[in-house]
């Protein structure tokens, strides 16, 4: 995979928006010229879009393809997926679905879009604090309010903070009758990961960011073992609720590629690669004592890292072609596997 964005710039953004490269470009351009050419026919077309080489592929044969291979990703053939835009429209619309009866527990300072769809669905909620002790938080906010769903980003977004997945693997043991709900966006493409084993409900995800699918696509993921009372609605329904109209083979057609360009390559390089590097900046950047204390206090940390930093040092990151983004009251930046120690030793040298 070629990415021209990174022949002049720096790239510390992933968890803002993955980069496009030139592969899926040229995937994107056949698409449309094949759309432009041939108006309705090119969604009729049988073809084998999977094999990622032509886009004759019939609308349904590429969707259709698109949740085989996200259930690939995820270690399973058996899962129960629908493809929606974002991570967003995919909670709001399995919000709908929740019996109004229900609570909810959030972690405060979590992603805007979780809590606001949740303020929005009219359920019952409350909060846990984000501390570094964020598990026990979570915990003594089980007990305290016997939640029957929970949710909550696998990677805190602002900083970086990894929940614990064996974790969350105790909650279900000690608590099986919660609905637990992830948000995977910035967590998935980063590793290999069982979803069909992780004890996790209801997975959601855009594709945008580290499955480097562009905009416009993600999906919702049921495991097989889910709470199925919590809804007002059968399963059978969902195709309903979760895809209705028509698709854009464009948008989903691109996170397809995608996935499979980096099952290609291999999920295993592309942990390896990242974690390894992310290992490098954590230990620099605890040295320079750039991090905040809830992250120095934890064992476990994710790719994406914010440290101390105000508008000035922004700018002259900015100015010396560093991507990253200000989150909180600090600056975010985001490893992934086309970066390099050599591009995270230049960082550090201007911070």
């Amino acid at each position: 995979m070629k990415f021209p964005a990174l022949e002049k710039k720096i790239y510390l953004d992933t968890a803002r928006s993955g980069l496009m490269y030139n592969e899926l470009l040229s995937w994107r351009k056949e698409h449309e010229i094949d759309f432009l050419n041939r108006g309705s026919q090119f969604r009729l077309d049988n073809g084998d879009l999977c094999s990622c080489e032509s886009t004759k592929s019939s609308a349904e044969s590429l969707l259709n393809n698109t949740k085989i291979e996200i259930n690939k990703f995820l270690g399973s053939r058996n899962l129960n997926t629908f493809l929606v835009q974002n991570f967003s429209i995919g909670l709001s619309l399995l919000l709908k679905a929740v019996k109004p009866s229900k609570t909810v527990l959030i972690v405060n300072n979590d992603y805007s879009s979780i809590i606001n769809q949740v303020a929005c669905s009219g359920l019952n909620y409350n909060f846990v604090d984000n501390n570094f002790d964020v598990e026990a938080q979570i915990l003594k906010g089980i007990i305290k309010h016997s939640p029957d769903i929970f949710i909550f980003s696998i990677v805190q977004h602002i900083d970086g903070t990894l929940i614990d997945l064996d974790f969350i693997k105790e909650i279900k043991k000690d608590f099986p009758h919660i609905l637990i709900i992830a948000d995977g966006t910035q967590f998935c493409g980063t590793k290999f990961f069982n979803f069909q084993d992780s004890e996790i409900d209801v997975l959601i995800s855009s594709g945008y960011k580290w499955m480097l699918g562009g905009y416009g696509n993600g999906f919702i993921s049921f495991n097989k073992k889910y709470q199925k009372s919590h809804f007002e609605i059968s399963e059978e329904h969902f195709v309903n609720l979760f895809e209705p109209g028509h698709h854009d083979t464009l948008n989903f057609g691109s996170l397809l590629f995608s996935l499979k360009k980096m099952s290609d390559f291999g999920l295993d390089k592309i942990e390896k690669k990242i974690s390894s590097l992310s290992l490098y900046t954590f230990e620099k950047l605890k040295r320079k004592k750039l991090l905040t204390s809830k992250i120095c206090k934890r064992l476990i940390h994710s790719n994406i890292f914010n440290i101390k930093g105000d508008e000035k040092l922004y700018q002259q990151l900015l100015l010396n072609n560093v991507i990253c983004s200000q989150r909180g009251d600090g600056i975010r930046i985001s490893i992934n596997f086309y970066n390099t120690k050599e591009e995270i030793d230049y960082f550090l040298s201007l911070v």
